[in-house]
């Protein structure tokens, strides 16, 4: 199909019947990338990559939020890591889990727009953050909370109490 020089062209082209409704699209959206070039702007300067790594590491803390845009989610995540030990570091398991399920699910900053990016490296990304983290978990050592009692002579619970 030939240059469109302007929306109204394109819209006089449907009208009439010379452009299909997909071809349509397809010229609109090429004009809206060409005039967004011309202008030196990007749809989204929010990189999925950058997201990602910085979900990865520094997750707990809501760094990849401030950086998409959800500036409450982000400091609600602060303020649960900065409190968590006050509350048995528990906020902490809660703000690691939420930051993986956004760096596996999260597509869209908070403008509206598609993160940018290579869509193959942001998915071998979250893949490998998966294997990590699922590898982590598996392979740490839990606190075991049984109280061993020092003398093995005690038996009964009077025994104990009365020692």
């Amino acid at each position: 199909m030939t240059d469109m020089v302007s929306l109204e062209t394109l819209d006089k082209l449907l009208a009439e019947g010379k452009i299909s409704s997909a071809d349509y699209e397809e010229q609109k959206k090429i004009l809206f990338r060409r005039s967004l070039r011309e202008s030196g702007e990007r749809a989204n300067p929010k990189s999925g990559i950058i997201y990602i790594l910085l979900a990865f590491f520094l997750g707990t803390l809501g760094v990849h939020n401030f950086y998409a845009g959800f500036w409450k989610r982000g400091l609600v995540q602060l303020f649960l890591s900065l409190t968590a030990s006050m509350f048995l570091f528990l906020p902490l398991i809660v703000t690691s889990l939420w930051a993986l399920f956004e760096l596996l699910l999260k597509r869209k900053s908070a403008d509206g727009y598609v993160m940018s990016g290579s869509r193959k490296l942001i998915w071998g990304l979250r893949l490998l953050a998966l294997v990590v983290f699922i590898s982590v978990a598996l392979s740490a050592n839990y606190v075991d909370l049984s109280l061993p009692i020092a003398n093995e002579d005690l038996t009964s619970v009077s025994d104990i109490v009365n020692s």
